[in-house]
């Protein structure tokens, strides 16, 4: 019963924040449309887009036929989306089509008189609107649900995947309207999905870095103690001379390349490294250093201990284990004394 209550509760919690960011996020997608797209007779994304042709061609409401033209997407989404996100793309196109008819009046005025500086502006606040409802696996119907459909089953990145299907929309207006607007309207688009996608990424960049060195377990300690990420050690082989050796793996902030680059040198000048992009960084020693806290840390750490100046130190053994990697001494084995402390 208690287990069933914290469900409840999560569910709760769950349809709450999807309410919430489908609001926010629709009501910037209609202020982005109507203040900064229609004056200029730009068209917006998806079938928000088909409506604004035929509502520059006819004057019938933006709103109320994307509302009309997403009932064959919703009962797709039904089929291949399941309850939930068709629930929640109806929430979202509802709320979409409200708020565009609602703020038409914003549409009256020219608020930014260059066509260019009006269509990055109202790009950027549409993509901050979409980003969210990305973010928060809502969306405001249309072509977001067929992006959805392909994110879901070919790991399509949701913004390009719009905004492939958008360019299309736009070729065909070509004809209608003039090829300066059909440019502006690209230049939004694009703008809109970049947002989108960094709204849905996150601001944070960090880097995936791989070492392929002589001393890995010192570079390892450096990344440990002095750049404050973690760190694992992958096993790996030459593909020439067939020598085993152990490959450093670690994440690190987008800041922290260059001191990351010294601390290689400084051990190892000749050590290979090559740093990826990655997003969505998500666990203990990543999106947090592993130093704060140290002793909570520490708890399950064989090679590491907290000195009485708070500092992170390694035990004997593992510091014995980086003394011989620096300087090996094949045919000496002499262990460090062994103390309940050390261990």
């Amino acid at each position: 019963m208690k287990t069933a209550g914290l469900a409840d509760k999560a569910l709760l919690k769950r349809c709450v924040v999807v309410f919430v960011v489908t609001v926010i996020g629709t009501l910037l997608y209609a202020i982005g449309m109507n203040a900064f797209f229609v004056p200029h007779h730009f068209l917006a994304g998806g079938l928000a887009g088909i409506a604004m042709i035929i509502y520059y061609l006819t004057g019938f409401p933006i709103g109320t036929m994307n509302l009309l033209l997403n009932i064959p997407l919703l009962i797709l989404s039904l089929r291949y989306m399941g309850k939930f996100y068709t629930a929640v793309s109806i929430l979202g196109t509802v709320t979409l089509s409200f708020f565009i008819d609602a703020t038409a009046f914003l549409s009256q005025s020219t608020i930014i008189q260059s066509p260019l500086v009006s269509a990055i502006t109202g790009g950027f606040i549409i993509g901050i609107g979409t980003g969210l409802l990305y973010r928060y696996n809502t969306n405001s119907g249309g072509l977001d649900i067929v992006g959805a459909i392909l994110k879901k089953y070919y790991n399509l990145e949701i913004g390009n995947v719009v905004f492939g299907l958008n360019v299309i929309i736009v070729g065909a207006s070509a004809a209608i309207f003039s090829l300066e607007r059909a440019v502006c309207t690209l230049i939004g688009m694009y703008l809109t999905a970049n947002v989108a996608n960094r709204v849905v990424i996150g601001t944070a960049q960090r880097k995936a870095a791989f070492i392929v060195s002589r001393k890995p377990l010192e570079i390892t300690d450096g990344i440990l103690r002095k750049i404050g990420h973690g760190a694992t050690l992958l096993d790996g082989q030459g593909g020439f001379s067939g020598a085993r050796k152990q490959i450093v793996f670690a994440i690190i902030d987008l800041t922290q390349i260059a001191k990351l680059r010294q601390l290689i040198h400084v051990i190892d000048p000749h050590a290979f490294l090559f740093i990826m992009n990655t997003t969505d960084v998500i666990g203990q020693g990543f999106t947090t250093p592993v130093a704060t806290p140290v002793e909570k840390n520490l708890q399950h750490s064989a090679r590491y201990v907290v000195n009485e100046d708070g500092e992170l130190v390694p035990t004997k053994f593992w510091q014995y284990e980086m003394d011989q990697e620096a300087n090996p001494t094949p045919d000496k084995e002499t262990y460090p004394e062994v103390r309940a402390d050390d261990k």
